[in-house]
């Protein structure tokens, strides 16, 4: 999508610009997806005052202490994945020791990303990475949950949790950007940054879907996902199969399968409830584990779900 195109999108409101293209939202008439009044799904790029502050203080043992400074709330992370660097950095002595106060590093937050939870309700995330001493030793990951009311944004939760480090988003494509695949009407719906063709170097997964406008609570269709090589930056994509559309579809990217080859999962929710698709690389393409249809037929396969309501895993019924 064009600069012009973005800025002319964009809708400040009292305390959050809203990304928006229009007012326009398919009504949903199913269980999975409890009927709500039209309204905007954006992506909400919020104002200083609603950032989540926390503080990280390494202690003795390779621990980190993580406090929610407005909570209070503190959480205890292992560094041990990381001791050689700290060592070498002379943060800690060999027996755990911390040599000198050492703080680490929080992302601000200042982005809330629309999806629906395990309820099917619409909700709102933000995610803030949480580092030690560069932005590659991956600490914790703290995720806040947003309602957003009279276009004001309202805080229900935060959980910090140690980092899934295949599930964090792509660093260089934002969600609801527009994505070149032939329509104008393309956007990028989710991202993952992980090594999913088993060469060792993370790649960018994109899921991308078209769409009328930025307001993202409606259904896109024509649903693919694209996988950008890490090694090469070459780009391989794959439709999610014959049932390809979705509202506020989502990404995760785990071995379902047990078979030591990361899969994409694709969380598709629709007027009559999830459907899914679950893609491996073989044979250096993007393939389907099994086809959509096994995959959601319910006697052979059943979704483990998350706590933000996409699939983690797809169970093959014993």
């Amino acid at each position: 999508m064009k600069l012009w195109q973005r800025t002319m999108a964009t809708i400040v409101c009292s305390g959050a610009i809203l990304m928006t293209a229009g007012l326009g939202a398919a009504p949903v008439h199913a269980n999975a997806l409890p009927s709500q009044s039209q309204t905007y799904a954006p992506v909400v790029l919020l104002q200083p005052q609603h950032n989540i502050p926390f503080s990280v203080q390494f202690t003795d043992g390779f621990q980190a202490k993580v406090t929610n400074l407005r909570t209070k709330a503190v959480s205890t992370f292992d560094l041990s994945a990381n001791k050689t660097t700290y060592l070498n950095q002379g943060i800690y002595q060999a027996n755990g020791k911390l040599q000198k106060p050492t703080d680490g590093y929080v992302q601000k937050l200042v982005e809330l990303v629309p999806f629906r939870d395990a309820k099917g309700n619409l909700r709102w995330m933000g995610k803030q990475n949480i580092w030690g001493v560069n932005n590659q030793d991956h600490i914790a990951v703290a995720t806040s949950v947003w309602n957003i009311v009279d276009q004001k944004p309202q805080l229900l939760g935060v959980t910090v949790e140690k980092t899934d480090v295949d599930n964090l988003p792509s660093p260089d494509v934002s969600i609801n950007s527009g994505f070149s695949m032939k329509s104008d009407s393309t956007f990028v719906l989710d991202t993952k940054y992980a090594d999913v063709t088993g060469d060792g170097i993370k790649d960018h997964i994109f899921l991308v879907g078209d769409k009328m406008g930025m307001s993202m609570n409606q259904t896109a269709e024509n649903l693919r996902v694209v996988v950008r090589e890490g090694k090469d930056n070459q780009q391989t994509f794959i439709s999610v199969g014959t049932r390809d559309k979705g509202l506020l579809p989502k990404l995760h990217v785990t071995d379902s399968n047990n078979d030591q080859v990361k899969d994409i999962l694709v969380t598709m929710p629709t007027a009559t409830g999830n459907v899914y698709s679950q893609i491996t690389w073989k044979m250096n393409r993007p393939t389907p584990v099994v086809s959509q249809d096994q995959l959601n037929n319910r006697n052979l396969y059943q979704p483990v779900i998350g706590t933000y309501g996409e699939a983690v895993a797809m169970k093959r019924v014993k």
